[in-house]
């Protein structure tokens, strides 16, 4: 039993540690279930100006026609804001959903050239969300019903 636990602890530990992202302060991102989606086939249905970044938000027909309907989005839809600086893409911000749950997203950056951001804190992005659970984890919900109308 004081094995388990100890073993227990250490991963408790350990985990901790790469969430905070050991000695430095600095959390890091890991890979994760988020798949970089088919852009290319989804609508823009709304654009945010926040600082310097503009940003374009965007998803599926099929996830639109859910949100536009009040129905929960199905499981593998992606939601992507696309961060634009000076005019060009300076990264993606993916969630996806990835379980039957309401709380069941995940969420990743990626580059321009559409792979892994890892020095994106993937954590605080959820922590935030988390606060719209009610409108699909979406900042942007009324926005995405209204699209097309």
């Amino acid at each position: 039993m004081f094995l388990a636990a100890s073993g227990v602890a250490l991963v408790i530990s350990l985990a901790t540690l790469i969430l905070l992202g050991g000695e430095s302060g600095s959390a890091r991102a890991e890979a994760n279930a988020v798949t970089f989606p088919p852009i290319e086939e989804f609508e823009h249905y709304t654009t945010v100006e926040r600082g310097a970044s503009t940003e374009h938000m965007m998803t599926s027909r099929e996830a639109l026609a859910a949100l536009k309907a009040g129905t929960s989005v199905p499981v593998g839809t992606h939601m992507v804001l696309v961060d634009y600086r000076e005019g060009k893409v300076f990264r993606y911000f993916v969630s996806q959903k990835i379980g039957d749950g309401a709380d069941e997203w995940a969420f990743q950056w990626f580059h321009p050239d559409r792979s892994i951001k890892v020095d994106e804190n993937t954590a605080r992005c959820f922590s935030c969300h988390r606060s719209r659970a009610d409108s699909q984890f979406m900042f942007t919900l009324p926005e995405a019903q209204a699209f097309g109308s």
